[in-house]
């Protein structure tokens, strides 16, 4: 009895081992199978190509703008064979330049203080009457100025215009402005609060431009740095070339 039940208990550990052997061999071979499956390289892929960009078209050509900038070129070359000092209204760029020989060696943002852009676009039209390209500054006048400069603006500044820092005016202007003749005026305007440099002279000017303006004067009112502003001012001497570049 206990013989029987011995051999039966063997046979059926045997078979149980024999079954959990045929599982685990059937279920290593589908995981194989999966695993080709899942490494077979899937087929090649179609990309739509993207379309090319539509080909620009070839500018026209403009007499008007190429004699514009032979005209600008030679202005150019002429004031760079002189070494001398020049402004430019680089409108196109919206800045004011200082250049010596070609090279900008200052610049100040076209910043509106008063008015709109109809201002700036009167003030070239009036500065190119007569299809001329540049004019000399005829006068400047400080109407205020504030603070002592520091030593250090002044060596910059001297640089610019090529004088003696210790020569230079060491106020800070408040307000002033450049004329190219009586008609044609750029008023510099900055945030800082100075003393009138002649009441009695900037009342008679007050009075002076009152009476010019109904009779065609183009004032163009900008804004900029102290720093800037002395700059610009002691810069523009009477007869400092003045341009004015309208091309983009």
């Amino acid at each position: 009895m206990c013989s029987r039940m011995h051999r039966r208990a063997v046979r059926l550990i045997t078979g149980l081992a024999l079954l959990g052997g045929v599982v685990a061999f059937a279920s290593q071979g589908r995981t194989a199978e999966a695993e080709r499956v899942s490494a077979k390289p899937e087929g090649p892929t179609v990309q739509k190509a993207k379309p090319a960009p539509p080909a620009k078209a070839p500018e026209r050509w403009d007499p008007a703008r190429a004699r514009e900038e032979y005209r600008l070129l030679q202005f150019e070359l002429a004031l760079a064979k002189s070494g001398q000092l020049y402004l430019v209204f680089d409108v196109g760029h919206h800045e004011l330049d200082l250049k010596v020989k070609g090279t900008v060696v200052w610049s100040c943002p076209i910043q509106l203080a008063s008015g709109s852009e109809g201002d700036l676009d009167s003030f070239v039209k009036r500065f190119r009457e007569g299809d001329r390209l540049a004019r000399l500054v005829t006068s400047k006048y400080l109407f205020a100025g504030a603070e002592r400069t520091p030593d250090s603006i002044l060596a910059i500044v001297g640089q610019v215009v090529k004088a003696d820092p210790h020569s230079l005016q060491r106020d800070l202007p408040e307000r002033f402005q450049i004329s190219w003749g009586w008609n044609l005026v750029l008023e510099v305007r900055t945030d800082i609060v100075g003393l009138p440099a002649s009441s009695f002279r900037n009342a008679r000017l007050a009075v002076l431009e009152s009476v010019r303006r109904p009779f065609g004067e183009t004032r163009l009112v900008i804004k900029m740095t102290p720093e800037q502003a002395l700059t610009l001012y002691r810069a523009a001497s009477p007869g400092l070339p003045t341009a004015v570049y309208a091309l983009p």
